[in-house]
């Protein structure tokens, strides 16, 4: 999800990259009950660090004409069926 109001994440916490005005480097990671442990038993993509200061991001969009379609903006992310 791309939230304008608070920047990037991928599921509500496992990786979020917070870009808010006081610490614009923060990462954060906690590994809900879909994913399985790392091998040394913790639940954050960056170890037993849960948060981190990113060195670098890159971010990358597209840029479309007038018109032209756009994909995946039909997508239902959240669909109940």
């Amino acid at each position: 999800m791309d939230l304008p109001e608070s920047g990037p994440q991928f599921s509500p916490d496992a990786l979020v990259v917070a870009m808010d005005q006081g610490n614009k480097r923060a990462a954060r990671s906690k590994l809900g009950s879909y994913y399985e442990r790392l091998p040394d038993g913790t639940n954050s993509l960056f170890g037993k660090d849960a948060s981190v200061q990113l060195n670098d991001l890159k971010v990358y969009n597209g840029v479309y004409e007038e018109g032209e379609y756009i994909p995946f903006t039909d997508a239902e992310p959240f669909a109940l069926y």
